[in-house]
Parts: structure tokens; C-alpha cells; sequence
């Protein structure tokens, strides 16, 4: 590794109406003990007050680097790439303005990036969410992952890098030309498979993000999700034949159809019945296969006001036997 490692880091904030929570995602900004050259909020066509917050919130903290760029709505990866050209950090930050991070978040980001050595492209650390009933996701264990390193078959497996959780080297991110603007949905799954052919990954075990779930948070369909996450991954194999080829045809729809099997299950049991057939039917279009997807395939063949009575005999018997007790 080259002796004059660059630890200067801009913080990107991509903001559409985001007035409920963007104070408190500024305020984890600048408390890091890794204090960032620059922040970078980009607000994309808000409709709130964002834009005032934000200026107001410039004027009370002067000594902090933060600028506001405002533009037209262009979507996600558009404004994320607006930020990422402002950048004059030797890495870049992404922070959601409806979440937060701990406050050793960059500079156990920078240790960990200046120990991956000069191939490393993206250090990501561990996730924590937090629900709108007030639960906080189980931190009783340490979080794992086995995206690190030249990590682009461990980016097959159904689960995701937190996005707001990842710092990328600026030079990495010009290399691949930022972010796919033509992906609404998944452009951070479109950006890791770039990232992952011309650099490696590390990571922090640590719970250094705090994601917040909430009814405004932009959504496709579960099926649009799916869709565009695999759009991603077909893109990325067809014009990088060589990872194709090693990592072979079979491993890579095998992962597709453990991804389709693991959103059939939680869309059943959430009983959004429609979503669950809409995606055994992409499972169909894309001849996508296992032990799991027929399983879910057989309990389909059940009418949905079926499958809603039972649920509620099993509720009336629930209630019966707690009347008894």
C-alpha cells in the first residue's frame, strides 16, 4: 500500500422531501470523531420545507463545510451523482436524511480502508433498524458478512449492504461513472456489482448505521423491487462476460431463484397475496426454480378468500382459547 493514504471524506445527502428527519441525520454528520471535509446535501425538487431547514441549519453550524445544491427531481441515482461530482473528499459518504450513524462511523470506516489497502473500493459496515412501533432490530450478535475482498459472487446472496451505510472511493466511483440513473429501484445493487470488478470490499462488524423504517419512504412493488434487482445483476453479467464465466450460469440463477424464494415466503406470511402470485409469475417468466419456489407454488393454488378464512378460524380459535384461560 501506497505510504500516503488519502482520509479526506465528502458526505453525500440526496434529500426529497425529507423535513421530518433530515436534522437529526445532519446532526450524526457532524458529530463524527472523523470529522468530514465536506457535506454535500443535494436537494432533489422538494416539495416541503427541506430547502429552509437546511439553510437554516447551514447558518447554525458555519464551520462545517455544508453545502446545498438544489435541482429539478431526477430521481435517486441522479442526485446521489450530482453530490458525487461536488465531492472533494478522497472517499465518498452516503447518508439518507431519514437515518443516522454513530459517531466513530468514518473513522472506523477510514481504519478499516487504510488496512484493505490501495485495491479497496468500499467499506460498508453493519445495519440496525428501527421500525415505526418502536422496535429496534436485534443487536445481541455482532453483524456478519462475506462481502469483503473481491466479493462479486457474495453479491448474488439475497441479502443487501446497507447503502447508507457505505463510504466509496471517489476515484472508484468516477472510474464506473457513479450511479445508473435508468435504475429508480436498485441502484445501489447496480453500483456494488460495478464496484466489485475493479476494487475490493471491507467491512466494520459494528452497528455504525441506524436505518429508519417509516410510511414515507419511497417503495416500489415487491415485484418492481425484484425486478429491478435482478435487472441489475443481468446487466452487469452481460457486460462483464469473464465474472460470467467463472462464476457460471447455474450458481447465478440458483441465487436469482433463493432470492425470488425468500420474498415468496415473507410476502405469504404477510399475506400480500397478490404480490405473492404476481412474483411466482415472474418466477415463471424467468423459468426460476427450486425446492422452495414449488413449495410456495403448491400452497398458491389455494383461492386467497380461502387462505383468508382460514385465518380467520385460526384468529376465532386464538380468541376462543384466551377466553377460556
Amino acid at each position: 500500500m501506497s505510504g500516503n493514504f488519502d482520509d479526506s471524506v465528502t458526505i453525500v445527502m440526496p434529500c426529497y422531501n425529507g423535513a421530518d428527519y433530515i436534522v437529526n441525520a445532519l446532526d450524526s454528520a457532524i458529530a463524527q470523531t472523523h470529522r468530514a471535509v465536506q457535506i454535500v446535501i443535494v436537494d432533489d425538487g422538494s416539495k416541503d420545507n427541506s430547502a429552509q431547514l437546511i439553510t437554516q441549519y447551514i447558518a447554525d453550524h458555519p464551520d462545517h463545510n455544508i453545502e446545498l445544491i438544489q435541482q429539478a427531481n431526477g430521481g435517486e441515482p441522479v442526485a446521489r451523482n450530482t453530490g458525487i461530482r461536488a465531492a472533494r473528499g478522497a472517499w465518498v459518504a452516503q447518508l439518507d436524511t431519514d437515518d443516522w450513524w454513530e459517531k466513530t462511523k468514518l473513522e472506523k470506516q477510514i481504519a478499516a480502508a487504510r488496512a484493505a489497502g490501495d485495491e479497496c473500493a468500499l467499506v460498508h459496515t453493519g445495519v440496525v433498524g428501527h421500525f415505526p412501533d418502536g422496535r429496534v432490530g436485534d443487536m445481541s450478535k455482532s453483524p456478519t458478512t462475506n462481502r469483503i475482498g473481491w466479493c462479486t459472487k457474495a453479491l448474488l446472496d439475497p441479502s443487501s449492504i446497507g447503502h447508507p451505510s457505505i463510504m466509496v472511493r471517489k476515484s472508484a466511483l468516477d472510474a464506473i461513472g457513479g450511479y445508473d440513473p435508468s435504475f429508480k429501484q436498485a441502484c445501489d445493487i447496480d453500483l456494488y456489482f460495478r464496484l466489485s470488478a475493479i476494487g475490493t470490499f471491507a467491512f466494520v462488524p459494528e452497528y455504525l448505521l441506524h436505518y429508519r423504517y417509516h410510511a414515507k419512504q419511497m417503495s416500489a412493488s415487491p415485484v418492481d423491487q425484484i425486478r429491478y434487482h435482478h435487472r441489475a445483476i443481468f446487466k452487469f453479467f452481460q457486460e462483464h462476460p469473464k465474472q460470467h464465466e467463472q462464476i457460471g450460469e447455474a450458481y447465478i440463477r440458483g441465487k436469482l431463484a433463493d432470492h425470488v424464494a425468500l420474498k415468496l415466503q415473507s410476502l405469504y406470511w404477510r399475506r400480500n397475496l397478490p404480490a405473492f402470485r404476481d412474483l411466482l409469475a415472474y418466477a415463471d417468466e424467468l423459468k426460476l426454480s427450486n425446492g422452495d419456489i414449488e413449495s410456495w407454488r403448491q400452497r398458491s393454488r389455494w383461492p386467497n378468500w380461502v387462505i383468508r378464512f382460514k385465518d380467520w378460524i385460526d384468529r376465532a380459535r386464538g380468541q376462543q382459547v384466551g377466553g377460556a384461560a
